[in-house]
């Protein structure tokens, strides 16, 4: 019974931290996108944050380096913001895996 709560709240938590991971790519691809001018930014930041092999991702980098980047100050620090955002995510990401391998091999 414990194992089960312990393990659905860890998936929860999961979840969570996967959405906002997601989101916060989004926002950085959003706003790198607008910085060169690229058209359609809402559509390769869609592209980029979808899809599970991040082949979506790779296809904006390699659009992207066609282009120059007119980032401002305030856009620069918006993105070091973000860019440290989603490393907290991915840390949190890893343990709450670990934690979740944990509880269910140990647990059971």
């Amino acid at each position: 019974m414990i194992q089960s709560i312990v393990m659905i709240v860890l998936l929860v938590l999961l979840l969570v931290a996967i959405i906002g991971m997601g989101y916060s790519v989004y926002s950085l691809v959003l706003l790198d996108a607008k910085s060169r001018g690229i058209k359609h930014p809402r559509f390769w930041s869609l592209l980029a944050t979808g899809g599970q092999n991040g082949g979506g991702l790779l296809l904006y980098l390699f659009s992207r380096r066609k282009t120059t980047s007119l980032v401002t100050s305030v856009e620069q620090e918006q993105l070091q913001r973000l860019k440290r955002k989603i490393y907290y995510l991915m840390a949190l990401l890893f343990f709450l895996f670990l934690s979740f391998v944990t509880v269910l091999v140990y647990l059971n």
